[in-house]
Parts: C-alpha cells; sequence; structure tokens
C-alpha cells in the first residue's frame, strides 16, 4: 500500500509540474522594448498574453471589445494588428459593396481588420458557398483588391515583407503612392498600389525588377491617335467591354477587350496607334 501511494504521489507531483510549466509558457513576456512600445500603442489595455509567431512577438487582447493580436518585431517595432470585428464595424463602401458585388450570395462568416506598418489598412471578410470559403480583401473604400481560398489557417493574415528594392521602386515611379496588398507568385511579384486615386497593379520579376503596371481607364482617357486606329480597325463596329492602360520598360500600351456577337477579341494598341496583338478569347 505504502508503494502504490508513492507511485501515486509521484504521479500527482508530475502532473503538477507539467501544470506548472503550462502556466509558465502563458506567462512568456518578450523583451521590454516589446512590451513597451505594446504599451506606447496600446495604452490601458488590461490582460495581454503574449507569444512568439513566425519570429515575431505577438500580443493577444481585447481592443474596444473585440479580440486583437498586434505583431511587431524583436525591436520593437509594430508592424501589424488583426482585430476581430462583425459586421456593423465594417466601414459603410465595404458593406456596400460586399452586398453589391458577385459574392452578394455567399455566407459572410468572419471580418477581420488588418492595419499594417508598411500598408494601408484592409478589411478581410470570410464568405462561404456550400464547401467553397473565399477570403476577400477590401480597402476602406470598398474596392475589392482580391479574392483568396481559404485554407482554414492564418497564413493570409502573416507580416508582409517587401523588398526594399520594390518599395523604393514604387516611390520613385509613384511617388505618393500607398501600397495596398503585395503578393508573391511564381513569376514575380504583385504590389496593389493607390496613386493619384487611381488603383493599380505593379509587377516585378523574381530579381525585384519592374516589368509592368495596369490599370483601368475609361474611352475619354484614350488618347485621340488610339481611339482612331481603333476606328479605322477591322473591329471598329465592335462593343468596348473593357480598357487597360499598361506601362512597361518599352512604352505605353492601350488593351481593348471587344465583342461582337458571340466574338470576343483582345486588341493592344501602342501609344502611336499600332496593333501589336490580337487575342481571340
Amino acid at each position: 500500500m505504502k508503494v502504490k501511494l508513492s507511485i501515486l504521489a509521484l504521479a500527482l507531483c508530475g502532473l503538477f509540474a507539467f501544470t506548472s510549466c503550462d502556466d509558465d509558457d502563458n506567462n512568456y513576456l518578450p523583451d521590454q522594448t516589446v512590451t513597451k512600445a505594446f504599451d506606447e500603442k496600446y495604452p490601458g489595455v488590461g490582460r495581454v498574453e503574449w507569444e512568439t509567431k513566425s519570429g515575431y512577438e505577438v500580443a493577444d487582447f481585447h481592443l474596444s471589445g473585440n479580440k486583437a493580436e498586434a505583431w511587431f518585431d524583436n525591436k520593437g517595432n509594430w508592424v501589424m494588428t488583426k482585430t476581430e470585428i462583425n459586421f456593423g464595424l465594417l466601414p459603410k463602401p465595404v458593406r456596400l459593396s460586399l452586398n453589391g458585388g458577385e459574392y452578394k450570395n455567399w455566407k459572410p462568416t468572419d471580418f477581420d481588420k488588418l492595419e499594417r506598418s508598411n500598408a494601408a489598412t484592409v478589411y478581410v471578410i470570410e464568405v462561404e458557398q456550400g464547401e467553397q470559403e473565399v477570403d476577400l480583401y477590401y480597402t476602406e473604400d470598398g474596392v475589392l483588391l482580391k479574392a483568396v481560398p481559404d485554407d482554414d489557417n492564418d497564413n493570409n493574415f502573416q507580416p508582409v515583407v517587401i523588398p526594399q528594392a520594390i518599395s523604393d521602386a514604387i516611390n520613385e515611379m509613384y511617388p505618393g503612392a500607398t501600397m495596398l496588398e503585395f503578393d508573391q507568385e511564381k513569376n514575380g511579384f504583385e504590389v496593389d498600389i493607390l496613386h493619384n486615386n487611381i488603383y493599380k497593379d505593379v509587377y516585378f520579376n523574381t530579381e525585384n525588377q519592374w516589368i509592368s503596371t495596369e490599370w483601368d481607364i475609361t474611352k475619354d482617357q484614350v488618347p485621340a491617335i488610339v481611339m482612331n486606329a481603333l476606328q479605322a480597325s477591322e473591329y471598329k463596329n465592335y462593343t468596348i467591354d473593357d480598357i487597360d492602360l499598361i506601362e512597361k520598360p518599352e512604352g505605353t500600351f492601350y488593351v481593348f477587350d471587344l465583342e461582337q456577337g458571340d466574338n470576343d477579341v483582345k486588341v493592344t494598341f501602342d501609344s502611336e496607334g499600332n496593333i501589336k496583338s490580337t487575342q481571340k478569347d
């Protein structure tokens, strides 16, 4: 009996030891530089729990009653805050865009506000339809930047590191531009920016070299020489669906999406009105 009691006592001691270890993990604190930076950014916050994610120090807390997490680097620089919100806290333009867009019949399930140090604030709405789940990224004025299939993890919400060469190139080419999104793709990078109140997609190769910039324009923004060339071409009786302006190192180009009945074609003109390519859809 004494042996059995001793074994039980040892087991209980082991259990208490492991419980104590878990408590120590819950009480983890990063360097004082980080905690001070947090206190300065979010003064008066009550309970805060810290953890390390992907090399960042992450504070879990509540902001105005909403669950939030703030990310800092190990030098105390704030890089991102994700706040879980409800539909009513979305900016009105975002609510209107969601309710009137292509995902209006999908069921919204989660709403997050993403504030970033190196990019503009965006709102991420998770919607579902059947077994499909998609994360919708909106700007504060309701522009849908992208729709990303949801994989049930928060990897999409980690801080984005933009190569300095790309930041420098954008600042030089488009002074005063606001960076909205940064995505690494198979053949390079795509950066969504807001420049002179125009949303533009800027593309770079894997060596951070600028490839092109694209944005939508209207007929009245197309130079007369290009519109005259279109009217003189075999596509003069086609309806214009969309026009893209594309800037490249070799020049400026205008891409027309045209249709006539069941015929869809994409025609590219250079700035002198010469047809550079045609592509049937």
